[in-house]
């Protein structure tokens, strides 16, 4: 059973789950707590951290899907809209599964045993809202996602906390046309972020986690990025400052 905190950030394409989490990493640094970019760590050298180089730091930023191995591929073949292939729902599903549960057994519980705190973009939350909805149009059931080994695993070690970020489809369309990073998925499309939004809001998905002990969190993502770093800087203040 892990001692640490582990947190999750999800939703829409665009939503702003950079802006959220950097600020988070920017929190804990101010409280002297040493975190490892663990995004940074992977650009570098395409490689998993060794868990005894972890023994000085006291949380981890990371994201899904990795930036080595499995996740990479995934990013600039499986779901690139550069790709000549049109990769099924099937296939796509597996390797986030395996990417992930690589990711958990590798990193993220080792870490979380020894009571560090591990703050993430995205988890098999996005699986289940994204799959569900492609799998549904070339007969991957969202039976077979959560069947996948990969997910089962994920779902048995699920985070503390899942914050969902909140914003009008039209706004991310904004984002997505103005910002710099260009992801290049498949998934940035308004139509398809439109079914994502409400199976992040839906009653399913939130008692899927519930019945399992996580905290659903919403927050606003649709005002200024001040507002935005005010909601995750209280969060900090009230689940874990003085906690962790």
């Amino acid at each position: 059973m892990k001692k640490g905190k582990f947190i999750v950030m999800d939703g829409m394409d665009g939503a702003g789950k950079g802006v959220f989490l950097d600020t988070l990493k920017m929190e804990l640094k101010k409280d002297k707590k040493k975190v490892l970019d663990v995004n940074e760590f992977w650009e570098k050298n395409k490689k998993l951290p060794k868990l005894k180089s972890l023994k000085k730091y006291d949380a981890l930023y990371t994201s899904e899907p990795t930036h080595y191995g499995v996740g990479k591929f995934l990013r600039n073949t499986l779901i690139s809209n550069d790709s000549e292939i049109k990769y099924s729902t099937a296939t796509i599903a597996q390797a986030y599964a395996l990417d992930r549960q690589i990711l958990y057994e590798g990193l993220l519980l080792p870490f979380l045993k020894k009571g560090g705190l591990v703050f993430q973009s995205r988890s098999v939350s996005t699986s289940l809202v994204y799959q569900k909805i492609t799998g549904s149009k070339d007969g991957f059931s969202f039976k077979n996602v959560l069947d996948l080994p990969g997910n089962q695993f994920a779902l048995k070690h699920n985070p503390d906390y899942l914050i969902i970020l909140k914003a009008q489809v039209e706004q991310i369309k904004e984002r997505l046309e103005k910002r710099e990073k260009n992801d290049n998925a498949i998934f940035e499309k308004e139509n398809f972020q439109k079914k994502v939004k409400k199976g992040f809001e839906s009653k399913w998905f939130k008692k899927l986690f519930e019945e399992r002990g996580t905290e659903i969190l919403y927050m606003d993502a649709s005002k200024t990025i001040d507002f935005s770093k005010k909601q995750i800087i209280n969060f900090y203040k009230e689940k874990l400052k003085n906690k962790f």
